[in-house]
């Protein structure tokens, strides 16, 4: 009598590796997604701070070289917008909707990159009688994107003298 051999799997054999698949697929799916969230709380925290930084490099750059601060107009007053003279050329920071922007002569250009808000602005004139214009500038940038925790937001603040 001949005897034949089936090969193949039995039904026991392929529900385990099934199972097995499933619980790799399960675990892949939530490393993914971990990623994903990091990717975008990092996006958001970077354009915060980005935009943060390059806000104040600009006021700084701007105001140092000024020949003269015309609003806020007098000692101790807090304007919602900075209107200095470059080189005989008005330059007027301001915030015109979510965006803060620079308007001169040469056209009007937005401070702020397209992934963040800024809201807050404020400008508060200060210093001696006589002495060189002293500007508080304070500002919050938002972050458009969202993530879990919501929205990212930070408030700056400096001070800068004209020279």
């Amino acid at each position: 009598m001949k005897r034949t051999t089936q090969t193949g799997f039995t039904l026991v054999e392929l529900l385990v590796v099934m199972g097995l698949l499933s619980g790799f697929m399960i675990i892949l799916t939530d490393i993914a997604t971990a990623s994903v969230d990091v990717q975008n709380e990092s996006a958001a925290t970077s354009s915060v701070a980005q935009d943060g930084r390059y806000i104040l490099a600009r006021l700084s750059y701007d105001i140092t070289r000024a020949t003269s601060v015309t609003t806020p107009g007098s000692l101790g007053a807090t304007a919602t917008s900075l209107m200095l003279v470059i080189g005989g050329v008005n330059h007027t920071y301001s915030l015109n909707g979510t965006n803060l922007q620079l308007a001169s002569s040469l056209g009007t250009y937005n401070v702020n990159g397209s992934e963040s808000t800024v809201s807050g602005f404020s400008v508060q004139r200060l210093g001696n009688v006589g002495g060189k214009d002293t500007l508080r500038i304070t500002f919050t940038v938002t972050s458009k994107a969202r993530d879990d925790q919501g929205q990212r937001a930070q408030t700056f603040t400096t001070t800068v003298g004209r020279r």
